[in-house]
């Protein structure tokens, strides 16, 4: 889990390094097609069929709802301090649980919901609507995390059927030709330098996504979540020294609150289950 914070941090930093030179929907073009390339392994392994699965619209529904995600979250990277845009990220999962609770019918305990409160009122710190107006950046990290809140969702749903490879597969070869119609609009060719920056990018987050998937898979989410934190502190670190970036206390206090209504809501799930 530490391994895939400090590759989103590492990711946020070299799109921030080259998003004055060439425009964000371009980088997040050429970070999906060499990702995609990156995966081939994983997709390919001897004895799997992929590409078998029980609902193409909702493999379609996913891949729209992340490609949406990742541009916002690409555009919002040049406007916003890297704490901020990492702090505002970690409401995707209370949204994820939002959206299980409106769209599937899961039915939670009155603790989760003060969990979810807790996580919310975090994110109202952070963008201090009484004190200043919403920026653009932050609107466009709300709407990111929550349209990755509403992929979680439906990747809870394709779960039921199909395999976590199949289920990347069709992201990534979904979200592709999105990602090219978008970047055409504002389309450049990279330099050499550029274009070996999101060869990083997209080794930053083809990493961020394997480790993230192991973490999981290791241990329980109560468990590897309060590593995630650190990514956190990093992104503050990361601001810092490359961008001479110091966030307002409200950010760091804001992320530690919604931090915190993140993990709870993870331990009294696990504590439903239990009791199940």
């Amino acid at each position: 889990m530490m391994l895939s914070a400090l590759g989103v941090v590492a990711m946020n930093v070299s799109i921030r390094q080259i998003a004055d030179e060439i425009h964000p929907f371009v980088i997040a073009f050429f970070r999906h097609s060499i990702g995609i390339c990156l995966m081939i392994p994983i997709f390919v392994r001897p004895g799997t069929n992929p590409f078998r699965t029980a609902n193409l619209p909702l493999q379609g529904l996913r891949a729209i709802l992340n490609v949406f995600a990742m541009l916002a979250y690409f555009l919002a990277l040049t406007m916003e301090p890297l704490a901020k845009v990492v702090a505002l990220t970690f409401t995707a999962p209370l949204i994820g649980t939002v959206g299980a609770i409106i769209l599937l019918g899961e039915r939670v305990s009155s603790a989760r919901y003060v969990a979810l409160a807790i996580g919310f009122f975090g994110a109202f710190l952070i963008l201090r609507p009484w004190t200043v107006e919403i920026s653009t950046g932050s609107i466009l990290l709300i709407m990111s995390s929550a349209m990755w809140g509403l992929a979680l969702v439906v990747i809870k749903v394709l779960s039921r059927t199909d395999s976590p490879a199949t289920i990347a597969l069709y992201a990534s070869l979904l979200q592709l030709p999105v990602c090219l119609i978008a970047a055409l609009f504002f389309w450049q060719w990279p330099t050499f330098d550029q274009f070996m920056f999101m060869v990083l990018i997209a080794i930053f987050g083809c990493t961020t996504q394997l480790s993230l998937a192991q973490a999981f898979r290791e241990a329980d989410a109560t468990v590897v979540l309060p590593a995630d934190f650190t990514k956190l502190i990093f992104a503050g670190l990361a601001g810092w020294l490359f961008f001479s970036e110091l966030p307002a206390i409200w950010i760091w206090l804001g992320g530690t609150v919604v931090f915190v209504g993140v993990f709870l809501n993870a331990w009294f799930e696990k504590s439903e289950r239990e009791k199940d």
